[in-house]
């Protein structure tokens, strides 16, 4: 039988879709992720039903006796002329064995797959690494193969993922902040000891309060940035951007809207991300809001008189 379908290849060829799968999550690149991610899953679920017998591999239509004799070992045939199951047959023959239980959103990750190669600009993918990551557990318990070997370093920011103590957003936001810790002690690989500390303690533009461009309802402009933040990644300074809330003819209120380190590159977009994040706000010298008071008021003089009755 071709190498190439053996059950250490396979194997192996899913733990590297699946590293690159985890990068392109980390890197916001959800369509990638989904086509690196369906692969992981092909190939762990071919490398599981070849180590139980070659013969699963056999795609069951046009009578193909030709693939069931060279799966069996007793016929020899060009590698361009082996074909095997695709994807969806693996799951449904594991399934059948119960291996894996059904899963709506495994199926759907495996059909994003499929057409994203003709389709680009999706996030449809952004919230299906915990299934992802359940299935490929669910198939290494029962190859007997170590987890934290095979996710590599990626390995407690799929444990967080799993999390389902935790609410959604949460999950989503110590999920993000370990993949940017990740791609930040990446960047350190084989350099001298010392360069992350230079890194983190150089002094980073955009520091302290700015006052930028934001148009208040008379025109005016404004943004309030704070980076006097740590941030939860790599212990850099962050900046925290704040927007309003609710506006008026005479006034507004702003709130922590969007944080980003341009260190680690870790971003969160709103307040309840901010907050998930476990970021003390309140505790690093940043209000948790702000007022702002702008335009004609009354004055002493213009204050109606009131007449005693």
């Amino acid at each position: 039988m071709d190498e190439s379908l053996s059950y250490t290849r396979l194997f192996d060829g899913a733990r590297r879709a699946l590293q690159k799968a985890m990068d392109d999550h980390a890197q916001r690149e959800y369509d990638e992720f989904a086509l690196h991610a369906g692969v992981a899953v092909e190939r762990l679920a071919k490398a599981a039903l070849v180590r139980m017998n070659p013969l699963y591999l056999v795609e069951m239509r046009n009578n193909n006796t030709d693939m069931l004799l060279h799966f069996g070992g007793n016929l020899e045939l060009a590698r361009d002329k082996v074909r095997t199951i695709g994807a969806k047959d693996a799951l449904a023959r594991l399934r059948k064995m119960q291996v894996l239980p059904a899963d709506a959103q495994l199926d759907e990750l495996i059909d994003i797959r499929n057409g994203v190669a003709h389709t680009t600009g999706s996030d449809e993918a952004k919230f299906l690494l915990p299934t992802f990551a359940r299935a490929v557990e669910q198939i290494l318990g029962h190859l007997g193969q170590s987890s934290q070997r095979f996710w590599g370093t990626w390995a407690s920011a799929v444990r967080m993922g799993l999390n389902e103590r935790e609410s959604q957003v949460t999950r989503e936001i110590h999920l993000r902040i370990r993949q940017a810790r990740h791609r930040f002690n990446q960047r350190f690989e084989g350099l001298p000891e010392g360069a992350r500390d230079l890194v983190l303690g150089a002094p980073q533009p955009g520091q302290g309060m700015e006052i930028g461009p934001m148009t208040l309802p008379d025109g005016t402009e404004i943004t309030i940035m704070v980076a006097s933040v740590r941030c939860p990644a790599c212990t850099g300074l962050a900046s925290v951007m704040m927007s309003p809330t609710t506006q008026s003819n005479t006034g507004v209120t702003l709130v922590p809207t969007t944080y980003l380190c341009k260190i680690c590159r870790l971003e969160l977009d709103n307040y309840e991300e901010i907050k998930a994040s476990g970021v003390e706000i309140d505790g690093m010298g940043m209000p948790v809001s702000m007022s702002f008071s702008y335009g004609p008021t009354l004055m002493p003089d213009e204050v109606p008189e009131q007449r005693a009755e």
